[in-house]
């Protein structure tokens, strides 16, 4: 096999590519019959061998550098000698321009030295040269067709074709692994040689090596912090607590008709609701946290501090208060004669009052309402989500306080019971909100009030729940888990099935993970414990179509963030990243069954944890500014949050235009926190904290996100997961 050095030179910059042609001496067939690779068409299926110096690269402005330099090295001369069509995926001059800009790596590094200092590299060249060219003769953009695999010259490395139906049939996409590039020419014709221009580098798993080193258990110690950050209830006596945080809302009592009791505690939900507590994402939130402590335990226990204790402490005062929202519901058991309960389900608090005002928690007055609802009016997702987050957090206790693990898992079971038994979505159960005076002891608690009267203010429409059999899934699997007892494992086929032959399945091609939506870490959570073909398919082909966006859902902006058009935030990037993570541990020692690999090769665990870096590498700010508060280059400093925003002096008030409409930076670092982000934008950001979503921050946002950042710390202890 002869080899052709070919320099593309861009701005500054040279490339070196390395393409292997067939020589009369050496045939496609003995190369590549191993492979099972579909031979290339013959020259004589194109027009008449067109030397490079007649052909219409020759006066393409975007490959003038790429002519220039393929005549100089004697390609126009030895075309001619292709005994098979090849095709040449090139990235066009801009292309290398963006891929310097993104990646500070390795290969970058080799590809943008002079030609003579990058053949000292030649593997790495080879490598990235070989993955940019096929086999295949496509000269024809109808040659090509959705979901076509074509192998390249990187040893078992293949790419997929996409057709772009969405916006525009006659754009095409070649995508790898983790980068996606358009087809931005018409096929040039050099002899056997076709050259497709695309506006991306593809990127091959072997090439790339980030150079940045973050302290990840560094990061881990901060997503914690701001968790502290959004803590509301009495704060005193708790470790780590910002110095501009204080005791609020100390005094919420749930219906005093019901005797409810105490029900203060929990955290801000943020971002449009404010001050606002949303109990089915606080569940999200420690379930999201427990299993990444789980999976992820020596990304705490070997970061240089306790981070496991301060884990726990993180988790126990989510579930403490998650406790809280439940209550007997003796009425209702008496007619089911099973236990059924009370629950505070959308939320404590009032959207349409928290829209009015934009002060420090700690000075907030006046009414709080608390909505709720019974298990017997079927609240199957409500229950489902609560119950494990009780199951998940119990098995990081178990341990360490039995006792604790005992009062989580009897909870779990009992409130999983009663969610099962009268199955439906808890947002046709709305009730009544009890109006609570948070500033007055509790003996001087109101009557409660119908719903209808303050029913605007549940944030109903925003916390829409749409799915329940997700929700007892994932619930039945952490039962299982939690418990041993195989009648969970044996409920949770069931309700897994009962997803899939339901309508509420149709979400699933929005490729969504969250609190709403958690069918696919339910079907990660069932491959782990069952090891079965159908789990390890279904996530294998979420993964799939978020590592090569081959699904309309989801994008990569130019700087390579993998975004989902339906819900576009980067926590929702995040939340696959995790996922991706634990999937890339669960088969780090082994394939998953070969029938059902049919989106992966034998490096697939390699490819998951590459991609899930990238991703965090994104947000961290190793392309280009970072959306992680309080850390990297250019970070987010307007900050759509209420208790950071006030001034530090405590004297001064805090209002809207002081501190919400003001565009000075934010007095107060809610150092940790994950912002909105781009959203549709691609790579356009504007930090600015009013007129805008993309600096808000949540504690759901981060839920995944620590998960992520202890899995990097824990690869980056032993360099495995």
């Amino acid at each position: 096999m002869a080899h052709t050095f070919i320099t593309v030179c861009c701005p500054r910059m040279f490339f070196v590519l390395v393409l292997c042609w067939l020589t009369a001496g050496l045939r496609t067939s003995t190369v590549y019959a191993a492979r099972n690779i579909r031979q290339g068409h013959d020259r004589t299926s194109f027009p008449g061998c067109t030397l490079l110096s007649d052909s219409e690269i020759a006066t393409n402005p975007d490959y003038s550098t790429l002519y220039q330099n393929l005549q100089n090295t004697g390609w126009n001369a030895s075309l001619s000698d292709l005994v098979a069509v090849v095709t040449l995926f090139a990235p066009t001059d801009q292309a290398f321009s963006r891929f310097k800009i993104a990646y500070n790596t390795t290969i970058t590094q080799a590809i943008t030295q002079p030609t003579t200092e990058a053949q000292s590299d030649e593997s790495v060249i080879e490598i990235m040269t070989s993955y940019h060219t096929t086999p295949e003769a496509l000269p024809e953009t109808n040659d090509f067709h959705d979901d076509q695999v074509l192998p390249t010259f990187l040893q078992d490395k293949n790419l997929t074709v996409k057709v772009d139906n969405r916006q525009n049939p006659d754009k095409l996409s070649i995508v790898s692994y983790g980068s996606r590039a358009k087809i931005v020419t018409p096929p040039i014709y050099a002899c056997n040689l076709v050259i497709c221009g695309i506006d991306s580098v593809l990127i091959p798993e072997e090439a790339l090596t980030f150079d940045e080193e973050y302290d990840y258990g560094e990061l881990l110690d901060s997503s914690h912090d701001f968790y502290r950050s959004q803590w509301i209830g009495a704060l005193e006596g708790h470790d780590d607590i910002p110095s501009w945080r204080g005791d609020a809302f100390t005094y919420e009592f749930g219906p005093a008709r019901l005797n409810w009791g105490d029900i203060s505690g929990g955290l801000m939900q943020g971002g449009e609701a404010g001050t606002v507590k949303i109990t089915p994402t606080i569940a999200w939130t420690t379930s999201m946290l427990a299993w990444g402590m789980l999976s992820f335990g020596d990304g705490y226990n070997n970061s240089g501090t306790d981070l496991w204790a301060k884990g726990k402490e993180t988790l126990r005062w989510n579930t403490d208060y998650l406790l809280k929202t439940i209550k007997d519901d003796p009425v209702s058991s008496a007619y089911s004669t099973k236990p059924e309960f009370y629950i505070v389900y959308q939320q404590v608090g009032n959207q349409t009052q928290e829209e009015t005002m934009w002060t420090r928690p700690e000075e907030e007055t006046g009414t709080r309402p608390a909505y709720f609802t019974t298990t017997y009016e079927g609240t199957s997702d409500l229950a489902g989500q609560i119950s494990a987050a009780f199951s998940a957090t119990a098995m990081v206790f178990r341990e360490s306080d039995p006792s604790y693990y005992d009062q989580l898992t009897k909870v779990s079971a009992l409130l999983y019971d009663a969610g099962k038994r009268r199955r439906g979505v808890y947002t046709k159960g709305f009730q009544y909100p009890c109006v609570t005076n948070q500033a007055h002891a509790q003996a001087e608690l109101p009557e409660c009030v119908p719903g209808d009267e303050l029913f605007q203010g549940a944030m109903l429409a925003t916390y829409n729940s749409t799915s329940w059999a997700d929700d007892l899934t994932w619930a039945a699997a952490w039962l299982n888990i939690a418990t041993g007892n195989p009648a969970y494992l044996t409920d949770a086929y069931r309700w897994y099935n009962a997803h899939y032959a339901s309508t509420e399945s149709i979400g699933d091609k929005q490729y969504i993970s969250d609190w709403n939506q958690v069918i696919y870490p339910a079907t990660l959570l069932l491959a782990n414990i069952t090891d079965g073909n159908t789990f390890h398919y279904n996530i294998q082909q979420y993964l799939h179509n978020w590592l090569t966006a081959s699904d309309d859902a989801i994008e990569y902006s130019r700087l390579g963030r993998a975004f989902n058009r339906n819900d576009p935030s980067l926590a929702q990037g995040m939340n696959t990243a995790f996922l991706a993570l634990l999937y890339a541990q669960l088969i780090g020692g082994y394939k998953a069954p070969s029938e059902v690999s049919r989106y992966s090769t034998n490096s697939m665990a390699n490819q998951y944890k590459f991609w899930a870096q990238s991703q965090a590498r994104y947000v961290l700010g190793g392309v280009s500014r970072s959306f992680y508060v309080g850390f990297g280059s250019d970070a987010p400093i307007h900050i759509q949050d209420r208790a950071s925003s006030c001034p530090k002096d405590a004297q001064v008030p805090c209002n809207v235009l002081n501190a919400f409409y003001t565009p000075t930076p934010n007095p107060n670092t809610p150092a940790g926190a994950l912002v909105y982000g781009p959203g549709l934008k691609g790579d356009y950001f504007i930090d600015k904290r009013s007129g805008s979503n993309e600096t808000w921050v949540s504690h759901v946002y981060n839920a995944a996100l620590t998960g992520v950042l202890a899995g990097l710390s824990q690869m980056q202890n032993h360099s495995s997961l």
